[in-house]
């Protein structure tokens, strides 16, 4: 199962479609979310994901702007893509029988 930070992150870097880098997630998230969070957490949840298979990685080109170092980008695999499927039912049957919770305040 996945955390709920893990699912945003994979939503996050299946939505950049190949374009996601650490810091961008990071920033992608902070404006989606509405919440601050320590962008350490951002990279420490992509290594943990890119162990489970959940997400690949891979270098760009050197860049003068970054002093010739290499931007690490990830994309979502096809693990990703089923884990978040298997999250969404999850999350989905937990919520069947309630009345349409868009007209309920918390």
């Amino acid at each position: 199962m996945l955390t709920k930070l893990e699912d945003q992150i994979l939503l996050t870097v299946w939505r950049m479609q190949g374009k996601a880098y650490g810091i961008n997630i990071f920033h992608n998230l902070e404006k989606r979310t509405g919440k601050k969070m320590a962008v350490g957490v951002v990279y420490f949840a992509l290594d943990r994901m890119t162990k489970k298979g959940l997400v690949d990685s891979y270098k760009g080109e050197p860049t003068s702007a970054r002093g010739g170092m290499r931007k690490r980008y990830y994309r979502i695999t096809s693990a990703g893509i089923a884990a978040l499927h298997k999250s969404k039912k999850i999350h989905d049957r937990v919520w069947e029988g309630f009345p349409d919770a868009a007209h309920v305040e918390p």
